[in-house]
């Protein structure tokens, strides 16, 4: 109620009203006499006005109060309304803007005079609506609408909330826009689903399997996880049906420690090693540790599974290897006294057939001794074939050829044996000695031989190939470039225990009377003092694959030149020296029936000695490999320091490999095995004393 109107009133009552009363009674009045009931009247009717218009005055008080409580009401409502941070805006039903609050106007960086009136597209500098538009929704379905929205003009994400006002009768008059800036949210976000789909991506294709166990069930496993075992591919799995994937014998007292692993109560538990079985029976070995975790709010245990069957075959080549290395010291020591003891014996046949008569009734006897003494020291070749350092005196060589006659060499011998042969055309040269891979490629077939029977398929083939790191490095040896040779027969094939077994010395599947058990172990020496490597398949009824690698060779093949012995004598001086007091004998002797002048020395020490005394009158020095004090490569030196052109020849019944390389390409002139006959020792004698430095 206004001033204006309020003034009014109390006019009207305290004048006009009065002014009724005194015209109504003016006849009376005029006649100068006051009724008394008219009196009563007026004064009655004077306290009803007086009263009414207290009434009115209480009333207008109280309206103002109302207009001062709406007033701060209004201030409070636009105070708070444009101090609310998101936009908060009101359109009629036609989508023109009645007003926005502060952040709106603050928002579109306009006036408020620029703003009413205009439809909210407008706002954003568009010619029309947009295709989705939350305000639309509302107005035409009349409730509240939600949904994002990218907002081009100004490259962000909103959050748009309309909410349609009715009137007292139901009709849409208004609707209110709530719009709030969620750019930072949606790129939280996407960071996140990049985040999550980078780690997804990392634990979907992991190298390990990886599966968390929760509850007695298997809540969550990766591809790895699924291919190692079946169950792991079922959700709903239990741990009784993960158990069965572990192998009979893994799980053997086992059980309730496994059970407890899963469930969690381990809190520091070791890893631990077992095989899982597939359902096509493939058997795994994998190493499995195991985490506590807390998923989806409950406590669990998170599941690395690591194959590790690549590393447990490793594992076992290398035991396996190193057992091979004892043996083959053990072998190689017996085989080289056991030489010196045929050297003793041999030396000594040969020096009594030199004063026998040709038709002596002994001379034939003495042949049967050396027979004898030529299959021993065949047994002792194979036994040095096994131990390290096997081989000397290489030359590059076409393996197809070495291959193609031992297979003819053999076919001949053993007629009902068929041969197949697949030889790479271009194969590359290998550093090689000849009779060595032959003694090699002989024994293969024997023993395929006996697999088949007597009787089969015999199928040869040659590759060029390249062997990577994994391959050689648990050989010890150096990835490039190799010769494959693939011995395989349709025989009887063998267990897993015999094929663990097949290149250990003296073991042998044969009856007492057919075998020593020194072919494959012999096989295994050779290559591996080649510097290649060999490995064998075999299934019991299905045959067996052996597979030789040889490094190739940047060097062109050489042919094959043997020559014939024959007995060559000599009148120069030479210095034999031998820790074996009964070689050293009969080794002066040989010599001395050769022709030659003799000094001897039983060891590396006394040898200098002799040399330092007689030097100049010495032409050869018959040097020792193997010695207690100084050994060969040591007496070597020294004789340098003495006379840098001192002619020497190694001699052994221990070819140890290395050593005889290093000093042969130091300048040594040869190298002869013990035990020699006198034919051999006078061809190599002669050869190193006719050999001009």
């Amino acid at each position: 109620m206004s001033d204006k109107y309020t003034t009014f009133g109390a006019d009207a009552f305290e004048g006009g009203f009065l002014n009724i009363g005194d015209h109504r009674d003016g006849k009376d009045r005029q006649d100068g006499q006051d009724r008394p009931g008219d009196v009563e009247g007026l004064k009655a009717e004077n306290s009803f006005l007086r009263r009414r218009l207290e009434r009115y005055r209480m009333a207008e008080r109280k309206w103002e109060r109302e207009r001062k409580r709406l007033q701060e009401v209004s201030v409070l409502f636009e105070t708070i309304f444009d101090a609310i941070p998101d936009i908060i805006g009101v359109l009629d039903p036609y989508r023109r803007v009645i007003r926005y609050n502060r952040a709106g106007y603050r928002f579109m960086n306009k006036r408020p005079d620029e703003v009413i009136g205009k439809r909210c597209f407008q706002l954003f500098g568009l010619d029309a609506p947009c295709d989705v538009c939350a305000a639309k929704l509302s107005i035409e379905q009349g409730r509240a609408v939600q949904l994002e929205k990218y907002i081009d003009a100004k490259g962000i994400w909103m959050d748009v909330r309309v909410y349609p006002v009715f009137d007292a009768r139901g009709n849409l008059v208004q609707v209110v826009e709530h719009l709030r800036d969620i750019t930072e949210g949606r790129r939280a976000e996407a960071a996140l689903k990049a985040s999550e789909e980078k780690y997804r991506l990392l634990v979907e294709h992991a190298n390990e399997g990886i599966f968390i166990h929760q509850a007695e069930k298997v809540r969550f496993a990766n591809q790895k996880a699924r291919k190692m075992a079946a169950a792991l591919d079922v959700r709903s799995s239990r741990s009784e049906q993960l158990l069965r994937c572990v192998h009979p014998e893994d799980i053997k007292g086992r059980r309730q420690s496994l059970v407890r692993r899963l469930e969690g109560e381990n809190r520091h538990p070791e890893p631990v090693t077992l095989r899982l079985m597939d359902k096509d029976g493939s058997v795994i070995w994998v190493e499995v540790n195991t985490v506590n975790i807390q998923w989806q709010g409950k406590p669990g245990t998170l599941n690395f599974v690591r194959d590790v069957t690549r590393q447990k075959e490793l594992e076992s080549r290398f035991r396996d290897a190193q057992r091979m290395e004892s043996i083959g010291t053990l072998a190689g020591g017996i085989a080289h006294d056991f030489n010196n003891l045929l050297m003793g014996i041999q030396g000594n046949i040969c020096l009594m057939q030199l004063d026998m008569d040709k038709d002596h009734p002994h001379r034939d006897k003495l042949r049967t001794i050396e027979e004898c003494i030529a299959n021993g020291a065949n047994l002792t070749k194979q036994l040095l074939g096994f131990a390290r350092g096997g081989k000397y005196s290489v030359s590059p060589q076409n393996i197809n050829e070495v291959v193609r006659r031992c297979a003819r060499l053999f076919e001949r011998t053993y007629k009902d044996l068929k041969i197949h042969v697949n030889f790479k055309k271009a194969i590359w040269a290998v550093e090689i000695n000849r009779g060595q891979i032959e003694q090699v490629m002989l024994n293969l077939f024997l023993n395929a031989w006996q697999a088949m029977e007597s009787s089969g398929d015999l199928y040869l083939k040659t590759d060029n190939v390249r062997l990577d790191y994994e391959k050689v490095h648990p050989y010890g040896l150096k990835p490039g470039k190799y010769v494959e040779i693939t011995v395989a027969d349709n025989g009887c094939g063998m267990d897993e225990g015999t094929k663990q077994r097949i290149f250990e010395p003296f073991f042998t599947t044969q009856p007492p009377g057919r075998g020593t058990g020194l072919g494959l172990s012999s096989v295994f020496g050779i290559i591996k003092n080649h510097r290649g490597l060999i490995a064998a398949e075999s299934e019991l009824g299905k045959g067996s694959t052996f597979r030789i690698y040889l490094p190739a060779s940047a060097e062109k093949p050489r042919g094959d030149h043997r020559e014939a012995l024959t007995v060559k004598s000599g009148k120069e001086t030479i210095l034999l020296v031998d820790d074996e007091d009964y070689v050293l004998e009969v080794g002066r002797l040989m010599l001395k029936g050769l022709g030659y002048r003799i000094y001897t020395a039983n060891c590396g020490l006394a040898a200098l000695d002799v040399y330092k005394k007689h030097h100049v009158e010495i032409d050869l020095v018959i040097l020792d490999l193997i010695m207690p004090d100084f050994d060969g490569a040591a007496v070597l030196e020294r004789l340098r320091e003495i006379d840098q052109n001192v002619k020497v020849l190694l001699a052994s019944g221990y070819d140890a490999a290395s050593k005889a390389e290093v000093l042969l390409e130091s300048g040594c002139l040869g190298f002869i095995q013990k035990p020699f006959n006198l034919n051999r020792l006078s061809a190599v004698v002669r050869e190193a004393l006719d050999d001009d430095l």
